[in-house]
């Protein structure tokens, strides 16, 4: 267990690491060449289908979608006596929120103009928030929904698909036209960064309660 800790730290000291690289590439004024290559690839894929899937995959990371399923998904664990859960993923959403608009207020990045299939936020580009708010909450979503169930069949999967989904909001955003890639890039590693330290508190806690609790680990299951 403290092995696997351990790593959860690193990966969260890594990532804040090449979070803190693009920023740094931000500010040096040198993520223009990668912005244009990415928007140049993304213009050869473009197609009536793709479109219409990253349309509606999109809104998964809109706020009008992320911050009512946060509230039903905190207060339904807060009832069904799952604090601990609750305040997890009180932290992977609220911090993450508030950090991504401070950091579009300090950047004010505006957005790519004149290429976007939908409408433009009103908000500054600079880091995503859809990269930035939706991973690390999805993420921690379905890593409790994994231990819960982990006797099931279905939970390996779980963390996987809901990897490979965020990983495609987040592509989404650069398809549409909404962000650079460097805006996509910075968010992702911000999120990944908090997630692997929400995990590792998250780790940490269950670790104590069942050495304190219980000396032999049980599989808990949402009532």
């Amino acid at each position: 267990m403290k092995d696997k800790n351990r790593g959860l730290l690193v990966f969260s000291i890594v990532f804040a690491v090449l979070g803190a690289w693009m920023m740094r590439r931000y500010i040096a004024g040198q993520v223009a060449g990668m912005d244009q290559a990415a928007f140049a690839f993304v213009a050869e894929l473009r197609s009536d289908a793709a479109t219409s899937f990253f349309s509606l995959l999109t809104t998964l990371g809109n706020a009008t979608i992320l911050a009512p399923l946060g509230i039903v998904v905190i207060a339904a664990f807060f009832i069904k006596g799952h604090k601990l859960e609750a305040v997890v993923i009180l932290l992977a959403l609220g911090v993450s929120e508030v950090a991504n608009e401070l950091l579009k207020l300090m950047f004010a990045r505006p957005r790519p103009a004149g290429i976007n299939l939908v409408e433009l936020p009103g908000s500054f580009s600079f880091p995503s928030g859809h990269a930035m708010i939706a991973p690390c909450f999805y993420l921690m979503l379905a890593l409790v929904i994994a231990r819960w169930y982990q006797e099931r069949s279905w939970a390996a999967y779980v963390q996987p698909v809901a990897l490979v989904v965020c990983l495609l909001l987040a592509a989404s955003r650069i398809y549409l036209g909404v962000h650079f890639l460097s805006d996509v890039l910075t968010g992702f590693c911000l999120s990944m960064c908090w997630y692997f330290l929400v995990r590792w508190g998250y780790e940490r806690r269950l670790g104590r309660r069942e050495t304190i609790v219980d000396p032999i680990p049980q599989t808990r299951q949402i009532s």
